[in-house]
């Protein structure tokens, strides 16, 4: 082949690859996800913290712009808690590295569990089950516990499940879990409910387990019905508040289509 034709062809190629490339941005290789809850007033809080609330401070038709006030504690809605927020030395919310931020999600599922018991914990088994399965979590990972409990979201009372002597009743992750989580050098993990730990602990062991390793967790989850078991991404957009304990956050998960 004469060198004009050898150039002609590559020319042919690269615009080829070229088109190919457009295609794939335009045709995204991953759906977006949101793992979070709205903030709104009347959603549900932990008992003893102040409700949201949204203050309006102006009005397209009266100030030609539209802007708001709101209030919350740090641990409302979709959030998350920082170490320091159990244990005394550890990382503060804006202390937090952005690459612990964002990471593969493995979905732990027990909702047959929860059903059964709503007091349910998370276990160790629970963990070896889903490796045996799945593969072993890898480092850096988001350990998500599906407990079905986001579907009570809309109803605080039933959320919350307080009883007539003032305990909660749901579901979170047990010391033996938490143990083996840190183990596996995760960067984080997640539920659907107020707490990784379940509703009547005392002592919140999950939390200085896992919170005292330098883990973070995220709380108050949303549509953990869309994630697969393995191989989403997810995205922590959690505020970076200087000496915070915890920051509302939006949470985001890539899933390969």
């Amino acid at each position: 082949m004469r060198s004009g034709g050898i150039g002609f062809a590559i020319g042919m190629v690269t615009a080829l690859a070229l088109n190919w490339l457009i295609a794939q941005m335009r045709l995204p290789a991953w759906q977006v996800v949101d793992l979070t809850h709205p903030l709104q007033p009347g959603i549900p809080v932990w008992p003893g913290n102040p409700p949201f609330e949204l203050r309006n401070l102006a009005r397209l038709s009266e100030h030609g712009y539209y802007a708001n006030a709101l209030s919350c504690a740090e641990h409302t809605g979709t959030h998350v808690d920082a170490p320091i927020h159990f244990v005394e030395g550890r990382r503060s919310m804006h202390e937090v590295p952005a690459t612990q931020l964002v990471g593969e999600i493995c979905v732990i599922d027990v909702r047959d569990k929860v059903a059964r018991n709503p007091d349910y914990l998370v276990s160790a088994r629970d963990i070896r089950d889903f490796e045996n399965r799945y593969g072993q979590i890898p480092p850096g990972a988001f350990v998500i516990a599906r407990t079905g409990w986001e579907e009570r979201w809309n109803e605080p009372k039933r959320y919350v499940n307080m009883d007539e002597q003032g305990v909660m009743h749901f579901p979170g992750f047990g010391s033996d879990a938490a143990k083996l989580l840190v183990e596996r050098n995760i960067a984080g993990v997640g539920i659907d409910t107020l707490s990784i730990d379940y509703g009547p602990s005392k002592d919140f062991i999950a939390h200085k387990i896992l919170l005292g390793a330098n883990k973070i967790a995220v709380e108050n989850m949303a549509n953990l019905r869309a994630l697969p078991p393995r191989g989403a991404t997810i995205i922590v957009g959690a505020l970076k508040i200087r000496d915070g304990s915890g920051a509302p956050a939006r949470v985001l998960a890539l899933v390969r289509r």
